[in-house]
């Protein structure tokens, strides 16, 4: 949402302010933030601190004639934590080797490269191409962020459209064809972005609204697939009994997995399809980037 937003506000504050006060309001917000964060560590801390005072003590009272219970029960916690962090590295390799977690991530990273090139290009090619200002050059950006809040709730609703009452089966069927449309989409986006030649501004338009829509539909369809993915994953290991703890980080994995899918996406799009469109042009840079969405 942020990443969609952020064309809107920026443009009407650079309209407003200027483009020295656009950053240093943009730098006051990243700094609230952070000390945000920062004082919500800090609360996380408090407890952390109260349990290692209640450690302590424990300890020293065992040092009143007690000292053999807490030796025992340092110990079980010391094996309990070895075992849990060789669960956790075995699972992170399964995880890591599972073909399907692998295509949702890539199809992450694919996604957010499109985004990634369409946003920096579509300043350029309004300004030059169709004289377009800042604040008109937001609206038209918000596009994406008003496709984005429609489609969102709709691929939430057809993400768990018969759940309950559907084998596992259909249910990652149905999600998947989701993942899938939502890259056909985004394909479509960069292809419209293409004829702007031949249909104008009107194909910018339809490119950014297609934008939005596949966005929302492959964050709301990739995030329940995943942990669909991830489930089957677990089935598997009990059919083949191996035993596994709550804690072995499979969820977090996953979902770390895609982040970081998603992170590269936003770094290696601008970069490649830049590069391609300094040498071909915009339309080329954008419809190779976009062509991933199809391999």
């Amino acid at each position: 949402l942020g990443l969609l937003c952020g064309p809107l506000i920026g443009g009407l504050s650079f309209e407003r302010l200027g483009r020295v006060r656009t950053f240093r309001l943009a730098a006051a917000i990243l700094g609230a933030n952070a000390l945000g964060m920062v004082g919500l560590m800090g609360l996380g801390s408090g407890e952390g601190e109260a349990e290692m005072v209640s450690l302590q003590h424990t300890k020293e009272s065992g040092l009143d004639g007690r000292k053999g219970a807490v030796t025992t029960t340092t110990t079980t916690a010391t094996n309990a934590k070895e075992r849990s962090v060789r669960s956790l590295l075995e699972n992170t390799k399964a995880l890591l080797a599972n073909r399907d977690i692998l295509a949702v991530s890539l199809a992450t990273l694919t996604i957010h490269a499109a985004v990634g090139v369409i946003k920096p290009i579509s300043q350029v090619v309004l300004d030059e191409e169709f004289g377009v200002t800042m604040v008109n050059r937001s609206f038209i950006i918000s596009i994406a962020t008003v496709a984005y809040f429609l489609t969102t709730p709709i691929a939430g609703y057809w993400c768990d459209a018969n759940y309950g009452t559907d084998d596992e089966t259909s249910r990652l069927s149905r999600r998947s064809n989701l993942v899938a449309w939502s890259l056909l989409l985004m394909f479509g986006s960069c292809g419209f972005f293409g004829l702007r030649y031949w249909i104008g501004i009107w194909a910018f338009y339809i490119s950014v609204g297609l934008l939005g829509v596949a966005l929302g539909l492959f964050k709301c369809s990739s995030s329940s697939l995943l942990a669909d993915l991830v489930d089957r994953h677990r089935a598997r290991k009990r059919n083949d009994g191996v035993v596994e703890s709550e804690g072995d980080g499979a969820y977090s994995m996953v979902y770390a997995l895609a982040d970081v899918s998603d992170s590269l996406g936003l770094i290696v799009g601008p970069i490649a399809g830049l590069y391609l469109s300094q040498l071909y042009g915009p339309s080329v840079g954008v419809i190779a980037i976009g062509s991933l969405s199809l391999v």
